[in-house]
């Protein structure tokens, strides 16, 4: 019972997040998981020059770092998706005039996906919107409140990317019924 107490307690804080909060999370893992999805909703907000929806951004990412290109599979792969999520998500860029496609010169049969020159452009404008509110946000922190921050949220990252693949393996040797995935949000 103690379990449901604690996640009706994580609850109304992630959902209280239109209002300020009502209590302080009890746990460093619960401010993590209401921060996570404050931030992560706030960053999802469609902003009114976006022309692009914010749920490609972490493709548009990857390719960013590819100008060469991908292939739809590596780019699912890099993206821990399925591929047909990725799929929709290159249809919309593609429609756009966002992304090109371009075959594959190891494999005929194959083809690249990577970002048109016009993509990066308008890409680039919706991260550096993204950049620009978090600039605002820590405004008023001091450059030494700022720098633990980074180093905290790096630590953090590196530990929740080593946690999930560690959670990952494991479901991949335990698993008996069927193959694993790692389909994440579209």
């Amino acid at each position: 019972m103690l379990h449901a107490f604690k996640y009706d307690c994580l609850m109304q804080l992630i959902l209280e997040d239109a209002a300020p909060p009502t209590r302080d999370p009890e746990s460093a893992e619960e401010a993590v998981v209401a921060l996570l999805m404050q931030a992560g909703r706030r960053l999802r907000t469609r902003h009114q020059d976006d022309q692009v929806d914010p749920s490609c951004f972490p493709l548009a990412k990857v390719l960013l770092h590819h100008p060469d290109g991908l292939r739809v599979s590596d780019l699912a792969a890099r993206l821990h998706l399925d591929a047909s999520t990725v799929s929709r998500q290159i249809k919309q860029l593609q429609d756009k005039g966002l992304l090109e496609r371009s075959p594959d010169p190891a494999d005929g049969r194959a083809s690249l996906v990577q970002l048109s020159d016009h993509g990066r452009d308008i890409l680039h404008a919706g991260f550096r919107r993204r950049l620009e509110r978090i600039q605002s946000a820590l405004d008023t922190w001091d450059e030494g409140d700022r720098e633990q921050l980074r180093l905290l949220l790096a630590r953090l990252a590196t530990d929740l990317a080593a946690a999930s693949d560690a959670a990952y393996a494991e479901s991949s040797y335990t698993s008996t019924d069927s193959a694993p995935t790692r389909e994440g949000n579209s």
